[in-house]
């Protein structure tokens, strides 16, 4: 793709947006947060001193910047002095993260443009740059190069039918051989590299996982949700679609012997929590409602209307669905594998490294349709079916750990003083 067919795209893309802005909260956010951004970006960069050194790391959206999280958060721990620029694509990462504390200025990239990207580039003046897993926009990465700035790829994923490796991407395999470094996350991903001729690259693995391990941690005690555990096994269903949903819920007897189910919809919008509600084969409660303890013990099924505890609640669960696989692709599942549970998922998961090995290792299953969700929960709900699926999951966890150590301990040698 010529460089001028990618800044037509560009800005076809960016009218797109603008017009949906009128519209659409989301675009409307994509657009207004980029509003002013040079002179925001100026006015923080004189506070900072020019001899302090700045990190700038972008992520696409929230999953990204989980990757680089525990990145960011480890180079704070040894470097307290270094100014860390954490910039998003998607107001989905931005909106969630833009009070984050390990950061000293978080904003939206302006778009890929060659004028921005080298007025980004020449304001902020970074130390190191970081980019996260499969960002890859040209104009600022070219500028970065240009300056002769350290720039570095981590928890990177690649396909063979990406960009970089089709006949018409060579403009855009150019950058990926002008990263100081590319950490990726798997041997394929290695392998696909230098069978391009690109041979910076190593293999350091997925600092989530790292990350979600040290959340499990985490003695997280949320009492109505023990109270609805009580006397019963407990099948969590996070990040839930309506087409998964509706499987759950397509029969009452799954629910109402052994078995209790936790809802928890990626949409929190009254009018789907409402859908779910009318799907239920049985009254369902509202955690939001903070129903009694006897309630919480006597109901069967319960929806946690409300963001920021998942990740803790899995604790509780016995067996997990992860939604969006009917959809575009899976949620997050490395943060259910904390606690070693086996997980259910939809045939949408191929883009995700953890959600492939998972399943090839037998702690992560696919299911299509209704009669594959009862075949497996009939299978799993044998406590020695589920301890074969969890033992792989701990395994494959065990054996991923360490990549936040290998990522850091390389860009340290950029951040230490000569």
């Amino acid at each position: 793709m010529s460089q001028l067919l990618y800044r037509f795209a560009i800005g076809a893309y960016h009218l797109g947006i603008r017009f949906a802005a009128w519209f659409n909260p989301k675009a409307k956010a994509w657009v207004v947060g980029r509003q002013n951004w040079l002179a925001k970006l100026k006015r923080w960069r004189q506070e900072v001193q020019l001899n302090d050194r700045v990190l700038w790391m972008h992520c696409a959206s929230l999953g990204e910047f989980e990757q680089g999280r525990p990145v960011l958060e480890q180079l704070r721990t040894e470097f307290p002095d270094l100014k860390i620029v954490l910039s998003f694509y998607s107001p989905s990462g931005y909106e969630l993260r833009k009070h984050y504390a390990a950061a000293d200025y978080i904003c939206y990239l302006p778009a890929d443009t060659p004028n921005n990207a080298q007025q980004w580039i020449v304001t902020l003046q970074p130390d190191l740059i970081v980019f996260v897993k499969y960002e890859f926009w040209y104009f600022h990465l070219q500028a970065a190069f240009d300056q002769r700035i350290p720039t570095y790829l981590i928890a990177g994923a690649f396909r063979p039918k990406q960009l970089f490796f089709r006949w018409y991407g060579k403009t855009f395999q150019t950058l990926l051989r002008q990263f100081q470094h590319l950490h990726v996350q798997t041997k394929s991903d290695e392998d696909l590299l230098k069978e391009h001729g690109i041979h910076k690259v190593t293999v350091t693995g997925d600092p989530r996982v790292d990350q979600v391990m040290t959340i499990a941690q985490i003695e997280a005690q949320y009492p109505a949700i023990a109270a609805f555990a009580t006397g019963a096994q407990l099948f969590i269903a996070g990040s839930t679609w309506p087409p998964g949903e509706a499987i759950l819920l397509a029969k009452k007897e799954w629910w109402t012997s052994d078995w209790k189910l936790l809802i928890a919809p990626h949409d929190i919008g009254e009018n789907h929590i409402q859908q779910i509600i009318n799907r239920c084969p049985m009254p369902a409660l509202r955690y939001s409602s903070e129903p009694s303890e006897a309630h919480l013990r006597a109901a069967r099924i319960l929806i946690l209307d409300t963001i920021g505890m998942l990740s803790r609640v899995y604790r509780y669960g016995r067996l997990v669905y992860i939604g969006g696989g009917f959809g575009r692709s899976i949620h997050n599942t490395l943060e259910p594998a904390a606690y070693g549970l086996p997980i259910l998922f939809g045939p949408k998961y191929h883009k995700f490294t953890e959600a492939v090995s998972l399943a090839e290792r037998g702690g992560a299953f696919v299911i299509e349709n209704e009669a594959d969700f009862e075949s497996r929960f009939t299978e799993l709900q044998l406590a020695s079916a589920r301890a074969l699926a969890s033992r792989e999951v701990v395994n494959y966890l065990q054996e991923n750990q360490g990549a936040t150590a290998r990522i850091v301990a390389d860009l340290a040698e950029i951040l230490r003083p000569e």
